[in-house]
């Protein structure tokens, strides 16, 4: 009995520690990622806290640390190493460290994922691989074989997925249908999906042929719609800078043929002056003889008169 409850101690000891200690909360990775093919090596990284001493590895359902390690020069990380995937190392981990103050709370849980025990299913995707942004699609993965369930997944800087029980038609092979409401351009990428049955959540299929989804983004319309708005101002401004030149052309042939109007009575008004038949040259000469005329009478005139005082 005693044995029973220093054990108990022991696995109690870390929660109750770190509420003395303030330790920071280890984050845990697998690199190259946590999707791993069968007989492909992975390592598992455990990030702490300068302080740390050793670090833990927990695998669910184990009841003692998986694997403990000494942190690396660094101090505030240490590894665990997996040689080779199988489904042994398939499952959920956690990991924690110890310092002299005591021991860390668990990381956040992190499902490793061997992928490649059964025959890979098919996707497809309905109603095409090329759609713009607010449509609604539909994955469709299907497998000769029984699974229980399918998952989606987005490969990527995203990493999304969805998972679905599958649903088993007579004369049908198993499939689960998966449909994206909406899509955005954040679902641009590839897709593939796996197999998996429930007894076994970490141990999947072979990934199913790659679908690359491409979403045309409001950007495109927007960039038409711009484009379509400024060629009808383009023409809006072009036929109001015609229409303002008619209008100065007509208003400049209404002044010519004004001025033309004027010329034309003044002219009228000389040529009543001027006879049609008349030369003007004969005019100024027969003015000339006039006053010339004028100017003999004058003279014989004043002889007649002189004539006139003499004799008397």
């Amino acid at each position: 009995m005693l044995t029973v409850l220093l054990f108990l101690g022991l696995i109690l000891e870390p929660r109750t520690r770190v509420q003395a200690g303030h330790l920071p909360k280890p984050i845990i990775l697998a690199e190259p990622g946590s999707v791993i093919a069968a007989h492909t090596s992975v390592i598992i990284w455990c990030q702490g806290s300068w302080e740390a001493q050793y670090y833990h590895l927990y695998k669910e359902q184990s009841v003692t640390p998986w694997d403990t390690q000494v942190p690396l020069e660094t101090r505030n990380k240490a590894k665990f190493n997996i040689p080779s995937m199988t489904t042994w190392y398939a499952g959920i981990y956690k990991c924690y460290y110890q310092s002299v103050v005591g021991f860390s709370e668990h990381s956040d849980a992190m499902e490793l994922v061997m992928t490649g025990v059964y025959e890979n299913p098919s996707l497809s995707v309905y109603p095409s691989p090329n759609v713009t942004s607010g449509v609604s699609i539909s994955f469709k993965c299907s497998s000769s074989i029984v699974f229980g369930r399918f998952i989606l997944i987005q490969e990527g800087k995203h990493g999304l997925s969805w998972t679905l029980d599958s649903q088993h038609q007579a004369n049908q092979p198993t499939h689960a249908t998966f449909v994206l409401d909406a899509v955005t351009p954040k679902h641009n990428g590839t897709f593939r999906c796996y197999g998996f049955f429930r007894n076994e959540p970490q141990v999947w299929s072979k990934p199913s042929n790659s679908l690359d989804l491409i979403i045309s983004g409001l950007e495109t319309y927007q960039k038409i719609l711009i484009g379509v708005l400024v060629s009808f101002l383009l023409l809006f401004f072009l036929l109001l800078f015609l229409i303002l030149i008619g209008y100065q052309c007509h208003h400049k042939k209404k002044a010519n043929a004004s001025v033309k109007n004027t010329q034309s009575e003044d002219n009228a008004e000389l040529n009543s002056w001027n006879p049609q038949n008349e030369d003007p040259q004969g005019i100024v000469y027969a003015q000339d003889t006039a006053s010339k005329e004028t100017q003999g009478v004058t003279y014989a005139q004043l002889c007649i008169r002189t004539q006139e005082q003499n004799n008397s």
